[in-house]
């Protein structure tokens, strides 16, 4: 494993989860039929059978092509869609193909066991490699041709970042560098050409302007004829923001402005069903005795109705009736003003449930009626999204989600009063950064940080 992407690592990963699948059903034997299975031969075939249909998923899912700029978050919501599916499909099958009476438990406790077994194999393997990495190996050699602020950012934070595992051997550039550049192998960009016929170069990095599309041609050909894979950094990519991706529509390439996950109607399916699972688990178990009481302090405690409602924007820009209990006393101005820091509309009460966030509770029913999701771009009032939709470069980029009882920006500490516009930016870029990263693990992430803050951090802006 010292340096290329490692032939063994699919081979690796494959072997282990075939064993760690074969674990699993003998674990689920020994609790179910104490190691005595009742038909051996339906067992040992639907053993056989969810060994392979698993090593064909993964294979046609690219589960065991791991990128060398690996997140772990990514890894994990990858495989356990690939879990989920696999449960679905392999039961499935089992119940259609076949009149035996096989055993339910048996089956679930093998999913389980292997899913949890499959996390730890994951998280194990991943931070093994990325220790390698650190080490030296399994590197590739870099040599850049190009250099603009993307490009910067590029080497900053990812081609010398030891855990992706680049070595930079050239670069190449016109202009002057500053001193953090300075270490790096400086050449001009005319040295080029010579230098990737003369040295072993596993990928070389374009990034020049448009007038230099003749050898922008001429680099791609001779990294073709030496075997080095090339990388193309649109120098326009500057004066983009957001992650973009290249379609093909009848042979024309065609730039997408954003990735955007939740557009997948299984992702979205994906969300959904947690959304509703999750708030009616909440409403039986806590709501039902914990709303009552906070009824009865509101209305001891000030006059007026239970909750407040107010008309905020939701996804595509509809509005839609965003429920809270409410925090104030009854006042004018509370479709206008933001709540501030010792705010005298704020009943003693309300103080207390928009520091621990109870007040946002009732939301959990925007997200059963489809209003909102649990973890999404928090909604603001009307009037701050007409004002701010001004202020903020893509601040409607945000409502191209469910609007979120929480969110990314909330956990990152870009919550309540927005003294600054450069406030509402922060948290308008954190939305769109959630927007294009979703992922099923990163809402349960948000969540039990949500929920941790509540109880054992203090939110200083949180008023």
């Amino acid at each position: 494993m010292k340096k290329g992407n490692s032939k063994f690592i699919p081979l690796v990963f494959s072997v282990g989860d075939t064993l760690l699948l074969v674990l699993s059903f003998l674990f689920a034997n020994y609790y179910v039929f104490d190691s005595v299975l009742p038909n051996k031969v339906f067992y040992s075939g639907l053993i056989s059978g969810c060994v392979i249909l698993w090593f064909f998923m993964c294979l046609k899912l690219e589960n065991y092509t791991i990128p060398r700029i690996v997140y772990i978050h990514k890894i994990l919501s990858q495989n356990l869609y690939t879990l989920i599916l696999f449960s679905f499909l392999s039961g499935g099958l089992i119940f259609f193909s076949t009149d035996f009476k096989f055993s339910r438990l048996f089956f679930g406790i093998a999913i389980f066991f292997f899913s949890f077994l499959l996390v730890v194999w994951r998280i194990v393997a991943i931070s093994y490699i990325k220790k390698i990495r650190k080490k030296g190996g399994n590197y590739r050699n870099l040599v850049v041709v190009g250099m603009n602020s993307k490009v910067e950012e590029l080497i900053k934070t990812m081609y010398t970042n030891p855990n992706y595992g680049f070595k930079i051997q050239a670069l190449f550039t016109d202009v002057s560098v500053d001193g953090f550049f300075k270490r790096f192998n400086i050449k001009k960009i005319a040295d080029t050409f010579k230098y990737l016929e003369e040295n072993n170069v596993d990928e070389l990095i374009i990034s020049l302007p448009y007038h230099k599309s003749a050898m922008i041609n001429q680099l791609m050909e001779l990294a073709d004829n030496n075997m080095i894979r090339v990388n193309i950094i649109p120098e326009f990519s500057e004066h983009l923001s957001q992650n973009f991706r290249i379609d093909y529509i009848a042979n024309i390439p065609v730039m997408k402005l954003r990735d955007e996950p939740l557009q997948s109607m299984l992702n979205r399916v994906i969300k959904r069903t947690f959304d509703i699972l999750f708030s009616t688990f909440l409403i039986v178990t806590v709501f039902s005795w914990l709303f009552p009481i906070i009824f009865l302090i509101i209305k001891a405690t000030s006059k007026g109705p239970i909750f407040f409602l107010q008309d905020r924007t939701g996804r595509d820009g509809l509005s839609f009736k965003c429920y809270k209990f409410r925090s104030m006393y009854v006042n004018h101005d509370s479709d206008k003003m933001q709540a501030t820091k010792g705010d005298k509309r704020i009943t003693p009460f309300g103080a207390f449930m928009r520091k621990t966030s109870i007040d946002e509770l009732p939301q959990i029913f925007n997200v059963l009626f489809n209003h909102m999701s649990l973890v999404g771009p928090r909604p603001h009032m009307l009037k701050h999204t007409e004002e701010y939709r001004l202020l903020v470069d893509k601040f409607m980029v945000r409502h191209f989600a469910k609007p979120g009882v929480t969110g990314w920006a909330q956990i990152r500490g870009f919550r309540g009063e927005t003294k600054e516009v450069k406030d509402m930016e922060n948290r308008a870029n954190a939305d769109i950064w959630y927007i294009e990263n979703w992922s099923f693990l990163l809402d349960i992430k948000i969540i039990f940080t949500t929920a941790y803050n509540m109880f054992f951090k203090d939110e200083e802006n949180a008023f």
